[in-house]
């Protein structure tokens, strides 16, 4: 086995660039680049197995510097982590056009995912009956970077899976769920003092707050 060394950094420094980006493909795969838009693309377990991550509100808030610096007519999206109604107004505060949602939506009975009982796969409307008896229906729940999309695409050597797959509770319908979002982004919008999503997105005020803080105001 060979040896290794491991050498400090020495300098961290920080260069804006200006000019064409490119965005690269190879055969029966693409990036997740799409032209003008800045994608952060998440739902999979990379940060846990590859120590690749970068926290997502760092994230949106420094490509909304550059492009206000830079002038860009890019659209910022926000992918991965959404949990609830805060994540996303937070998201657009920071700076980012749109948001993404995957588990959170997987969540709602009108989802996509295949709906299951105590292990039974069930048609739609039936589990949507039972639901609203009060029984605990499931949505299937996969990641795009899973084992399971990869034989779906007919992929015959299968890579190392960087995504998830579970079963979630249904919790909700997603007309309620939009009803709530809408006020709460107003109620939001009011105490930044916006009547507007153009006041709102990238241009109010945020701190940083304590581990301690945020135990507290999340308690």
């Amino acid at each position: 086995m060979k040896s290794f060394k491991l050498i400090p950094i020495e300098n961290i420094s920080k260069e804006y660039y200006e000019g064409k980006i490119y965005d690269l493909e190879v055969e029966n795969d693409h990036s997740y680049n799409i032209n003008g838009i800045i994608v952060h693309n998440s739902g999979c377990t990379t940060a846990a197995n590859v120590a690749i991550n970068y926290p997502l509100g760092s994230l949106i808030s420094e490509c909304k510097a550059i492009k206000k610096k830079n002038e860009y007519e890019c659209k910022i999206v926000a992918d991965g982590g959404m949990q609830g109604y805060d994540d996303i107004i937070k998201a657009l505060a920071l700076g980012a056009d749109y948001v993404m949602v995957g588990s959170l939506f997987n969540k709602t009975m009108q989802s996509s995912g295949s709906n299951h009982l105590w292990g039974i796969k069930l048609p739609f409307y039936t589990a949507k009956r039972l639901w609203k008896w009060g029984l605990p229906v499931k949505k299937k729940y996969r990641g795009m970077s899973t084992k399971a999309v990869q034989r779906k695409w007919g992929k015959v050597k299968l890579t190392t899976a960087e995504g998830i797959t579970k079963y979630q509770k249904v919790e909700y319908n997603l007309p309620s769920w939009k009803e709530n979002f809408e006020d709460y982004l107003k109620s939001n919008m009011s105490y930044c003092g916006c009547k507007t999503l153009e006041e709102f997105i990238g241009e109010v005020e945020w701190v940083y707050i304590t581990n301690n803080s945020l135990k507290r105001f999340a308690k």
